[in-house]
This record gives structure tokens, sequence and C-alpha cells, in this order.
């Protein structure tokens, strides 16, 4: 007799996750959350690192060159020896590009200094306001200040901020800002604002411009330089790029300016990691409910399993429909997970914003969060993958066992004393493989070890499960029983007969114990049978001896 595979599916997987909405709502909570994480920790990393990136642009300018030290800052004699490029079509400007916190909240800030007079090659302002030598300044200033204007700039303390950067702090033209770097205090006066436009969009605003002569001076960095931009043609004549390494000093290179981002990349590369592995933690634990809600599915379900089998259903069959429901599980957990991911990296951009300035990049806020459809579908493979993955196991178990065993009641667990033993010497294994771990040092800037650690000691708990729960069991015991009676002490004694579902049980010792109950049901039943026999026997010779007597007594 031929079963339809959609009756087999309706009658095994989708009835029941109907019936039972509160374990089927656990069991996509769980992928959702982990989904969600992973989604949400990509792109709060993917918005900090575009950020950044912008950032470098804005801040770059038409530069397409940049002589950077290997450390510390240059020396700006250097500029002397490329005096040469302004006979080549070729541009240069030196840079002070430095991070300082703001005294007033306490929030990174970004430094650029530029020489506010022939930066006009390299960088686009655009004034919104600027100081006349008044302490009041008009509300709107033209795009092009006048000299008397621009003179204001390279008076001692000033500085010129981005729009957004005076509105949240309430600053207006002759404000006090102060400012520490390193182990000095810095006081500025705000001589000029720009409108949110090419450099001033760098780093969420937070920037303060300074004259770089006027930077040096305040920031104790008289003669030295955090960079030179260029502007040189394309492609570079190599007469040109060999002048330019002749006058390069000791430890510097030449470079583009998008080598920066790759540096802070690998920079974040740690951090997103660390993130991703707590996701993946996470992640787990949905794991872990997909298989024990499959399993539980198959374990309240053999009898029905049972009959499918009996009335010809194939066991490949069993396999799909099971496997079916993980999948069932994954695609909603997926589904809902990516639109929480969204949520939560909406909610949480700010703090990696501000993780990422504390702790890498002072100043490199994080922009808007923007979903793509290469996030989404990783996010929807990831969840679909392991609850597929998570309930192939328990399918594969219920496909193989055969008919009279899943219509047998009472399909339990129970581990010697000597297993218990063996799996909590495991457990210390692991611990021990996981104190070793913990140990070692990263392996290219990565904590491998320390993932491998948490892996290490995930599996102890998890070995060590089924000993600390036999314990708890009998601990419990007898307090259960004082307090609901016999209903506490079944409840109590339940759970070590029930390892497959209440803890990380290998299947090769539930194999063992239902080999050793289908031998204890046979002699059992065996004896039973020699015990009913005698019971007749018994009764037999008791009637007869009764009728006899009872015939001797009439007589």
């Amino acid at each position: 007799m031929s079963v339809p595979f959609a009756r087999i599916l309706s009658g095994l997987v989708l009835r029941p996750l109907v019936r039972e909405p509160l374990r089927t709502l656990l069991t996509v909570a769980g992928i959702a959350v982990g989904v969600s994480l992973i989604v949400a920790i990509q792109l709060a990393n993917r918005s900090a690192i575009r950020s950044f990136s912008d950032s470098i642009d804005a801040v770059s300018g038409r530069a397409n060159y940049q002589i950077v030290p290997s450390a510390g800052e240059l020396d700006e004699t250097v500029l002397r020896e490329l005096t040469f490029l302004w006979e080549d079509d070729g541009r240069f400007a030196p840079v002070i590009d430095t991070e300082a916190i703001a005294i007033g909240d306490g929030q990174p800030v970004r430094i650029l200094a530029v020489d506010l007079m022939s930066d006009i090659h390299f960088r686009d302002y655009r004034w919104a306001r600027i100081s006349t030598g008044e302490r009041e300044a008009p509300a709107e200033a033209p795009e092009s200040p006048s000299v008397a204007e621009l003179l204001t700039l390279f008076t001692e303390g000033s500085a010129v901020v981005p729009l957004t950067f005076a509105e949240e702090r309430g600053l207006e033209i002759g404000d006090r800002l102060e400012i520490r770097y390193r182990d000095r205090m810095v006081p500025l006066t705000l001589r000029g604002i720009l409108h949110p436009e090419g450099p001033a969009t760098a780093f969420n605003g937070s920037l303060i411009i300074l004259d770089i002569a006027v930077a040096q001076h305040a920031l104790g960095l008289t003669g030295r330089l955090s960079r030179i931009d260029l502007i040189l043609p394309e492609p570079v004549p190599a007469a040109m790029r060999q002048g330019i390494e002749k006058a390069l000093p000791a430890g510097a290179l030449l470079e583009r300016p998008s080598r920066r981002n790759d540096r802070v990349d690998r920079m974040l590369r740690a951090f997103r990691v660390n993130l991703f592995a707590l996701a993946a933690v996470a992640l787990l634990v949905g794991v872990f409910l997909v298989y024990n809600t499959v399993l539980i599915s198959i374990l309240r379900r053999r009898r029905d399993i049972g009959v499918f089998k009996t009335l010809g259903v194939a066991p490949a069959q069993i396999f799909l429909a099971f496997l079916a429901e993980g999948a069932t599980f994954g695609a909603i957990g997926s589904v809902l997970g990516v639109g929480l991911g969204w949520l939560l990296a909406t909610g949480a951009v700010e703090l990696v914003g501000r993780t990422v300035s504390q702790l890498y990049v002072a100043g490199g806020g994080v922009g808007p969060v923007e979903m793509t459809p290469l996030t989404a579908v990783s996010g929807l493979a990831v969840g679909l993958i392991v609850s597929i993955a998570a309930s192939a196991q328990p399918a594969l178990e219920a496909a193989r066992l055969r008919p009279s065993a899943m219509i047998r009641p009472g399909l339990y667990v129970r581990l010697s004393r000597s297993r218990t033993l063996l799996l909590g010497g495991a457990a210390a294994v692991c611990f021990a493989l996981a104190w070793l771990l913990s140990r070692l040092g990263p392996i290219r800037g990565l904590p491998v070890a320390g993932y491998a650690a948490v892996v290490a000691l995930i599996a102890g708990f998890s070995l060590l499960a089924p000993g600390a729960l036999q314990a708890a069991s009998r601990g419990l015991e007898g307090i259960f029983a004082r307090l609901f009676g016999v209903t506490g002490r079944l409840a109590a004694s339940s759970i070590p007969a029930s390892l497959r579902r209440t803890a990380a049980c290998p299947r090769r010792f539930s194999s063992s114990w239902a080999r050793r109950s289908r031998s204890c049901s046979a002699a059992c039943r065996s004896s039973l049978r020699r015990t009913s026999a005698s019971s007749r026997r018994a009764t037999d010779c008791w009637a007869r001896r009764s009728a006899s007597c009872c015939s001797t007594a009439r007589s």
C-alpha cells in the first residue's frame, strides 16, 4: 500500500506543529535569535567600515597618493625635497591627522590640520559662518570669504568645525572649545563653521579643522606632520616617482589613501570575529533547540511512525518528513531573524560606533544601516543549514527503527554508573583541553585557540550534563516527594529515565540500553509465562483436591 508523501508530511509534521504552538514558537525563537545576532553584527560592522572609508575619502579629497610614516610622525623638512613637483603639474600639502577628546562631553574627535590658504587644491570647503573679528557673526557668510575673514583663522587657538558639530554642542562663532590631546589641555576658539559637505562630512561631523601652524603650536607638534597628501598625474611618470622615493625619509612610504582603509579593516578584523563568535554561540543554542524539538516530536509520535511504517511507508520518506520539520523551523526562524537582525543593528549601531571610536579609530562613528541582498541571503542560509543539520540525526534514527520498537511504549535511556563516570572523565579532558588552549597566543592576530577553548568548554559541559541530571534527580527526589507526594517523586525519577531529551547523551548508549531493555523485556515475558503456567497448574490441583474433599464429606 503506497501512502502519499503529502499525507505523511501532514500527519507527522504539519498537524503536530499547529497543535503544539508553544513548542513551535520556542524553537523558532531560538533560531531567530541566533540568525538575528549574526545579521546584526554583520550590518553594524559593515556600517562602521563603510563610514570610516567614506571619512578617509572625504578627508583625503582629491589626493591620489600619500606619504605616510611607518611609525610616529614625519619631519616637515621633507617638504623642501618635494618642491620639484610643482614644475611637473604635481601638488603636495602637509597634513596633521590625529585624535583628541572633547572636554565638554568626553567624546573622541578627529583633528585635521592643513594649510588653509593652499588647501583648495585638495579639499572643498563651503562656509556657513566665519568670524569677522567680532563676537557677533553674520547668519550667512559667502562661500568665498574675504582675506580679512580668512586671516582670523590663523590666530592662536582658532578652530573650524562642521555645522553638525556646532549644533550638537550649541556652539556659535567666538565660543570656547577645549580638547585634550595626549597629556595636554588645548583651549580653542571657534572662528568658522562649515556646511556638512566634503571634508566636513567625515567621521559623522566629529571633526575639528585647524591651520597647520596653529595646530603645531597648540598640540606641541612643531616641525612634525602626520602625512603629506599628493596630487600626481596618472600614470605617475617614472622620473617623478624616482624623485619622490629619493626624497622619502627613512621609514616613510608612498601609498594610495585606500591603503589606510585596508589597515583599519585588518585592525577591526579581531573585533568582528569576536562578535561573530558570540553570535555563533547563540546560534548553537538554536541548534540544540531544533535537535531537541525534532527528537521530542519523534518520541511523542512514535506510534504514528510505527503505523505509517506498518502501512508500507519507506524509511526514506520518514527521514524526509522529519527533515522537512527541521527545515520548516529553520526557514521561519531565519526569516524572522533577518528582520530582527536589521532592527538590532539599527539600535546597536551607535554602540558599535562608540566601541570602534574609543578602541580603534577615534572619531570613527558609524552611518546608517543598509540591508543588502547578500546579507539577507547569508542569514537565511545559515539558519536553514544549521536547522536541517540539527534535525538530521533524530530523523535518521526514526527512519531506522523497526515498527514494533516505535509502537511499543517507553523508549527511555538510563546510564549505568560506569557510563556516567566515563562521560565525567571525558568532560574533565575537555575542560583541561580548554585550559591549555586558553594559554596559547593568537594566530595572525586572531584568538583562534580561544575560540577552540570555548568549543571545548561547551563540549565538556554537554558531556557533564547526564551525570549532573542524575545527581540532581537523586537529590530532588526526596524533596519533591515531601512537597508533592508521589507525583513529585515520579517527576524527579523520570529525568534520568529520558536522557535523550534532557541531556546530550550519545546514541550508542541509548542503543545499548535498548538492546538491554529488549532482552530484559523478553526475560520478563518468559518469567510471566512460567509464572502464569505454574499458577494455572496450582489452581487446577487445588480445585481437584477441593472437589475430592467435598465428595468425601458428603459420603
